[in-house]
């Protein structure tokens, strides 16, 4: 039988920190002899600790509280403004960025018109904003532990760039990670955004807490994220989920649908309207025009939601029957619509056994900000205190 490791007075010290921490940003404020009950440290290691938190400007003395019999307990308080962390949901229409606080409260939100433009042009334009909140808000710049963009794409490690992301022209050939990071001075991690919109839904939307699921995000493009016994899966390169490419919809073997992907060629909101003029619909509509014309009875809208309901049906069937999810949430400016909704229930029921649950998202287009705020807090967690988030009470996944 191995011999049990022993653990050393460093690291026995930096889980001590990180149980008192955890404590405090789940109450937010305590006195030190409850934080000694709920922590089990004894009296000393705790009055260290404090002692040491206080220092470094995490915790403060805040108001005096009756104890016992004649007797007041001084509280101490977490100090939100020791961390922030930014996030940035980078869409093709419109970015959205917010500062969060280490215990989950957001500070500052702004959304603006994303530059057409694309490239070194977004990159001016975030920096500039997250610049003006910075100004506004009196955030202190050092105390921004960690930056988390969420972006449609696969994001590429070894020069920075941003593959195979069809809303933002000019990030996919230059080294858009590390040029955000240097204009803005923050680290930055650069995530997908429909890893980034699960994340947000199993935060603070409609599953959370759920284990197994997976979100479906439909609008110009589709794409999934998967939660599998509480994990996010990610794939060797952070592609998982990539179904626009699933063998569905159109010839597969034809390489025209290389680019945006077999199911994607069928399904997406450019396909959408295309298919909507080709059975007869009006020239020059959106896909919203489309839905309005599905409610007022028309009979090439129909054809055309319907179509498109059978063919995310079967994406769903297939991903389904590989990951075994308890709900489907179903995002995006597509997904979303109850009319869809309805029609992919009912086509899933005549190609899969499985009984499937489909939700809407709760949050919806702010999922992928609110998955990005979720993913940074536990980033910094693991930055300031050396240790995995795993029994952070605000970890998402």
């Amino acid at each position: 039988m191995s011999k049990k490791p022993e653990v050393t007075a460093p690291v026995a010290r930096q889980l001590s920190i990180q149980a008192v921490i955890d404590v405090f940003l789940e109450r937010g404020s305590i006195s030190r002899a409850r934080l000694s009950e709920v922590t089990g440290l004894s009296k000393q290691t705790m009055s260290e600790v404090v002692r040491e938190l206080v220092s470094q400007g995490w915790i403060k003395e805040g108001e005096q509280v009756t104890g016992g019999v004649g007797r007041r307990a001084l509280n101490y308080e977490f100090q939100e403004g020791a961390c922030y962390v930014l996030g940035i949901d980078l869409g093709g229409a419109t970015f959205r960025a917010a500062f969060v606080t280490l215990n989950g409260k957001i500070s500052l939100e702004m959304s603006e018109e994303t530059d057409p433009r694309g490239g070194i042009y977004v990159i001016e334009q975030i920096a500039s904003v997250v610049e003006r909140m910075i100004a506004s808000s009196g955030i202190n710049k050092r105390s921004i532990q960690v930056g988390v963009i969420a972006v449609s794409g696969v994001f590429q490690t070894s020069t920075g760039a941003v593959l195979a992301a069809s809303n933002i022209s000019g990030i996919n050939n230059i080294d858009f990670a590390g040029m955000l990071t240097e204009r803005i001075g923050v680290p930055l991690l650069v995530e997908n955004a429909v890893d980034m919109a699960t994340r947000g839904e199993r935060w603070h939307g409609s599953v959370k807490g759920v284990d197994n699921f997976i979100f479906v995000a439909h609008g110009a493009g589709i794409g999934l994220g998967a939660v599998v016994g509480g994990m996010l899966l990610k794939g060797r390169r952070g592609a998982i989920g990539e179904i626009a490419l699933l063998p569905i919809g159109a010839n597969p073997f034809d390489s025209r649908n290389f680019d945006v992907g077999t199911l994607e060629s069928e399904v997406g909101a450019q396909a959408i309207v295309r298919k909507y003029e080709c059975y007869g619909g009006a020239r020059g509509a959106s896909v919203r025009d489309i839905f309005g014309a599905l409610d007022d009875g028309s009979e090439p809208a129909e054809m055309v939601i319907d179509e498109t309901a059978r063919l995310v049906a079967l994406a769903i069937a297939s991903s389904a029957a590989v990951l075994d999810p308890e709900v489907v949430v179903m995002g995006g400016q597509i997904g979303v619509h109850p009319a869809l909704i309805s029609r992919v229930e009912r086509h899933l029921k005549r190609c899969t056994p499985l009984r499937l649950q489909l939700e809407p998202t709760s949050l919806g287009p702010r999922a992928q900000l609110v998955g990005a705020l979720g993913a940074g807090i536990d980033f910094a967690y693991e930055r300031l205190f050396g240790v995995a988030a795993s029994g952070h009470p605000r970890r998402v996944l």
